[in-house]
């Protein structure tokens, strides 16, 4: 849906009826297994230009990525991970998803919605995508997080979150129903 230069009422306007969120979040599934088609610079200009536009706390915007393409450079990527990430080494490129800790203490939840916001963007274009974890897991000397940050020449006041790692799908998932997803997780009022 365009929205340039169109006033905030017309794009609301637009917008209201439309379950097009509703149905990406139904179909967006985590996909561990790429083709060897590399993912062009566009489609990932894209895909972070929607993760960008993620919110903040406080406005202070402290989520940054770093993406990280190459066979050689994705493989010694997973390795930061003691237990791995198999989905990074078969990716066609991956982003490392991190916040600069100066700018405020909630940088964790501010880099989950950035997160967030990647695998939605991800399946707006059309490219499978998995979150792999960085935050609190080891890697195969230190955190994973230092791992990585020492790999990539990432400064110390950055923290890892996560490495989200893209390609075009070489496997299909059934959707999810939002009905069903929300049967028993939804209260009002009081648990």
């Amino acid at each position: 849906m365009m929205m340039a230069n169109i006033s905030c009422t017309q794009a609301q306007q637009q917008i209201n009826g439309d379950d097009s969120l509703l149905r990406l979040a139904e179909h967006r599934r985590s996909v561990r297994k790429y083709t060897n088609k590399p993912v062009d610079r566009e489609t990932i200009d894209k895909i972070l230009t929607v993760a960008a536009l993620a919110p903040s706390s406080y406005g202070q915007n402290p989520v940054e990525f770093v993406v990280v393409e190459g066979h050689e450079q994705l493989s010694k990527l997973a390795d930061c991970k003691r237990i791995g990430a198999p989905s990074v080494r078969g990716a066609s490129v991956a982003v490392v998803v991190m916040a600069d800790t100066s700018k405020g203490e909630l940088w964790v939840e501010d880099a989950s919605v950035a997160a967030g916001y990647l695998l939605l963007g991800a399946e707006q274009y059309g490219i499978g995508a998995c979150w792999n974890q960085i935050h609190l897991r080891d890697g195969q000397r230190l955190s994973a997080s230092d791992e990585i940050r020492q790999l990539l020449g990432i400064p110390d006041h950055y923290e890892v979150l996560c490495v989200v790692s893209l390609g075009h799908k070489d496997e299909q998932k059934k959707s999810r129903s939002g009905e069903q997803m929300k049967q028993g997780r939804i209260r009002y009022g009081k648990f």
